[in-house]
C-alpha cells in the first residue's frame, strides 16, 4: 500500500496547550489477508514498520473494513484504524474512512486522530490520505511525504 498524507495534528507537550505539528510517515507493513476485510467480524489487520515525525522509528499496526457493495462509482467505502507505537512505547493512534478502487488499489479518504500514550495521550487532528494497495500480493507499503 502506498499513501500520502499531509496532516496538521495537535500534539500536547502536557496538560497545557497543544500545538500544531506536521504529520508524515514512510513506511512498510504486511496484510494478514486483504479479503478479510469484506467480513464486518473479522477485518483485514496489517502489521509492519514506518518512520514518523515525532516518533522516529515506530511499528505500526492497524486494521481495515471494506463493504462488499460498490458505491454508484464502483469504489468500496472502507474505515479502520491505526496505532503507531514509538521506541520508548507512546503510542499514536487515528481511525479512517474512506473508498477504495478494488481495479487500481487507489484509496482516498480521510483520518482523525483519537489520542495515544505518553505524550501522545492528549493528540488530536484530522487529515486527509491517498493510499495505493497492492490487492494482489498482500504487501502495503505506505509513503505519507
Amino acid at each position: 500500500m502506498t499513501a500520502a498524507l499531509a496532516v496538521v495534528i495537535g500534539l500536547a507537550a502536557g496538560t497545557a496547550s497543544a500545538k500544531e505539528r506536521p504529520f508524515r510517515l514512510k513506511g512498510t507493513a504486511t496484510w494478514d489477508n486483504i479479503f478479510n476485510a469484506f467480513d464486518p467480524t473479522v477485518g483485514a489487520t496489517f502489521d509492519g514498520k514506518a518512520q514518523v515525525s515525532h516518533l522516529g522509528k515506530v511499528r505500526q499496526t492497524g486494521i481495515l473494513f471494506l463493504s462488499p457493495v460498490p458505491n454508484e462509482d464502483g469504489l468500496l467505502p472502507g474505515f479502520g484504524s491505526v496505532t503507531l507505537t514509538a521506541a520508548n512505547g507512546d503510542k499514536l493512534t487515528f481511525g479512517y474512512n474512506g473508498l477504495l478502487d478494488p481495479a487500481t488499489g487507489l484509496g482516498i479518504g480521510n483520518l482523525t486522530f483519537t489520542g495515544g500514550t505518553g505524550r501522545f495521550a492528549d493528540a488530536e487532528g484530522e487529515g486527509a490520505f491517498t493510499a495505493n494497495l497492492d490487492l494482489t500480493r498482500g504487501l502495503s507499503a505506505l509513503r505519507w511525504p
